[in-house]
């Protein structure tokens, strides 16, 4: 029996958002990416947003929606809801960790 519930998952999935976006964020202030033309403060909050965001979300969506009758029979679609909300949350959240942490580093 499955002995995680819902809100474990959520938990979970914020934290790893968290880490994952901070770091992506990091990892994109150090190397200068996007530069260049495309340098403008806009991109440059939103792209390490959207690759966070492209690593993160497939796998819990696709299992939702596409791959339903391939996913673990114990594995509720409240489960999943639960973890895409956390990751979200997530994203958000390690943006702010992210940019903290290259104010404070670079």
């Amino acid at each position: 029996m499955d002995t995680y519930s819902s809100t474990d998952k959520l938990i979970g999935g914020a934290l790893i958002g968290a880490i994952f976006t901070a770091a992506v964020v990091v990892i994109f202030k150090y190397l200068g990416i996007p530069s260049g033309r495309y340098g403008n403060e806009v991109i440059q909050v939103v792209a390490p947003i959207v690759a966070a965001a492209c690593i993160l979300l497939p796998r819990p969506l696709l299992l939702r929606t596409i791959l339903r009758e391939r996913r673990d029979p114990l594995l509720l679609d409240e489960d999943l809801n639960a973890t895409m909300t956390g990751r979200a949350l997530g994203l958000i959240g390690g943006f702010f960790i992210g940019i903290t942490l290259c104010s404070e580093m670079l």
